[in-house]
């Protein structure tokens, strides 16, 4: 299991964190999809400053799955500024 930071800015914090709302067409339920959990987090000075903890039990298939239409579509719907996503992966020194 790896686990990730990822932050990135978007255009509107609130509309970004509508789609992250538990249930139905969530983005919880999205990553669910690969077995993926998320925690979110947004800036409380800086609301378009948002982020992620992300589970992830295989970074292959993430990785693939963050390739697809449907992310990608996603991420476009979610107001995403893409060029300022940066991730981080947990390691052990």
């Amino acid at each position: 299991m790896a686990t990730l930071i990822v932050f990135h800015d978007v255009e509107d914090g609130e509309h970004w964190a509508k789609a992250w709302k538990q249930g139905p067409g969530s983005r919880h339920e999205l990553f669910a999809q690969i077995g993926v959990t998320a925690r979110t987090f947004k800036n409380p000075e800086h609301p378009n400053s948002v982020g992620l903890i992300l589970e992830v039990p295989d970074m292959e298939r993430f990785q693939s799955f963050m390739a697809t239409d449907e992310v990608r579509q996603a991420m476009v719907e979610d107001r995403l500024k893409v060029e300022t996503m940066r991730m981080l992966g947990e390691f052990t020194p």
